[in-house]
């Protein structure tokens, strides 16, 4: 197989994937909010569905966080910014551990050669 067509082949397995997180990213955010998990919950399931008024009556995931960020922007705002943090440092984190795991094999090769 030539490079060109296993570019092409590598590039479309990626799209794929990436279109998988996609879908399973909206299907979290299609998700129907029971608001039977406490006093806080209900409430704003309640409002969501008062201020949205859904046709099928059921309030998503998504819903709310419309409803939050046309309402509540500050909020979210704070809740992306510690998501990305986390996510950076997560990063990090693993390459700090994959740069010791490619040490440690680069020591083991060198040593049984």
């Amino acid at each position: 197989m030539s490079k060109e067509k296993k570019a092409k082949k590598a590039k479309k397995v990626s799209k794929e994937k990436e279109e998988k997180k996609v879908t399973a990213i909206q299907d979290e955010s299609s998700q129907v909010v029971s608001p039977d998990e406490g006093p806080l919950k209900q409430m704003l399931v309640d409002y969501v569905g008062s201020v949205i008024q859904p046709e099928n009556g059921e309030v998503t995931v998504e819903m709310i966080v419309q409803a939050m960020a046309s309402e509540f922007p500050d909020f979210l705002l704070v809740v992306a910014k510690e998501n990305w943090v986390r996510g950076y440092q997560q990063a990090m984190f693993d390459i700090e551990n994959i740069e010791k795991e490619n040490a440690a094999l680069t020591e083991e090769a060198e040593q049984s050669a």
